[in-house]
């Protein structure tokens, strides 16, 4: 039994990187994010062949990949992925130093959000949500950047040379800090009782101190760290940290992956996060390995037909990710107008992506119970609407120049 479990476990493994490597390659040749490749390899292999079974001889509903065969796979990737957002910050305080990015993170995180709330409460019949809170856990999630698309987009244009490009890459980590601080919140506000309220703000306080001390003391600890001259010693420690403060917050009744993102806050603090070696490996690891399986994962568990899947949904998918996109470009063309930046569009363009912050914070709703699993048949489309979309404004923005 042991045996067929650990072989299906490990074709399956095979079966998703290999699709999930070529389809998404084919998508980045064609001007479009990998992850969309990603996604859909998982609802061909899981999704795809379950519906396509009963009509073609030779597959059989069995041969489809369930998301359980990867769930633990997927669960490594989220963290990783906010691992390396992390990473990005050598200072937790200086990340709300940057005035410019401040105001424009936190204005779109704000704005973004009283407007997604405002509509849906005035509309609630379009996603059918149950409660205010519900509402409240979808608004901050479409109202968060991501982080990932503007670095791409950026580098692959040229435009981190330029002053924009940092000045938007820090606007998007402020507004992803603090709708995570935001969130934590709204998990805690969440719990069912007394007890289990002061158990987390006993959990919180634990890991502040724990956090507090890493993150001011780490770099006293780099001489013995670097002691271990081999960097896949380092690379092990490293791993340890962000599986043990992952493992924190999720104890507390966190989420894993709010741990594992100020474990990278804490590491960027550390010499050896510094060198070619480390941030090569950390690169490869998460980019050839948990991230696609993160999101093909998440693609396997999706449903293409039925009530309760993505067509049949796609009104409130639009609906979402129309006022995702209105809010985001308005508020962000407005405050960079205002900060004085030429290329106020291409900023406020880039700023619009949905992606893994917003789909954390989905989860951790549907886990808390406050959302339906319907949700992630409506956010599935905006991925793909929000990287078509942030292609097109940059092909007529270099079209006009």
């Amino acid at each position: 039994m042991a045996a067929g479990l650990s072989t299906n476990t490990l074709f399956a493994l095979a079966m998703v990187l290999s699709v999930s490597f070529i389809v998404g390659e084919l998508f980045e040749r064609i001007g479009l994010e990998s992850i969309i490749g990603y996604i859909i390899s998982g609802l061909m292999l899981g999704p795809g062949i379950k519906n396509l079974a009963p009509h073609v001889p030779f597959l059989e509903t069995s041969m489809a990949i369930s998301a359980s065969s990867l769930a633990g796979f997927g669960t490594i990737g989220a963290t990783l992925i906010l691992f390396q957002a992390g990473l990005r910050e050598e200072n937790a305080a200086d990340i709300f130093r940057h005035e410019k990015g401040l105001d424009l993170g936190v204005g779109i995180l704000v704005g973004s959000f009283t407007f997604i709330l405002g509509a849906l409460l005035m509309f609630p019949d379009v996603l059918g949500l149950e409660s205010i809170q519900a509402a409240v856990f979808v608004a901050l999630g479409y109202s968060m950047v991501d982080i990932g698309v503007p670095s791409k987009i950026m580098l692959s244009k040229g435009l981190m040379r330029e002053k924009i490009g940092p000045y938007t890459i820090k606007s998007s980590v402020i507004n992803v800090t603090a709708g995570f601080g935001i969130l934590t919140t709204l998990v805690l506000i969440s719990s069912a009782s007394i007890g289990d309220f002061a158990i987390k703000i006993a959990g919180i306080f634990g890991f502040a101190l724990v956090f507090y001390i890493l993150h001011e003391f780490i770099h006293r600890l780099d001489d013995y760290i670097i002691m271990f001259e081999e960097t896949e010693a380092q690379f092990a420690i490293t791993f340890a940290l962000l599986l043990f403060m992952a493992y924190f917050t999720e104890s507390v009744g966190l989420s894993s992956v709010i741990g594992a993102f100020f474990a990278g806050v804490i590491i960027s603090r550390s010499e050896f996060s510094e060198s070619r070696s480390f941030q090569d490996k950390i690169q490869a690891i998460g980019m050839g390995l948990f991230i696609p399986l993160f999101f093909a994962w998440f693609g396997l568990g999706l449903q293409i037909f039925g009530s309760g899947g993505m067509l049949a949904n796609m009104e409130a998918a639009t609906f979402l990710f129309l006022l995702s996109t209105v809010s985001k470009l308005g508020i962000g063309y407005a405050i960079t107008k205002y900060h004085g930046v030429k290329k106020s569009m291409t900023v406020a363009g880039s700023l619009l992506s949905l992606d893994i912050e917003t789909l954390v914070v989905i989860l951790i709703g549907i886990d808390l119970g406050i959302l339906g699993s319907e949700m992630l048949q409506i956010f599935a489309p905006s991925v793909l609407f929000s990287t078509i979309t942030i292609v097109g404004i940059y092909f007529i923005l270099e079209r006009k120049a």
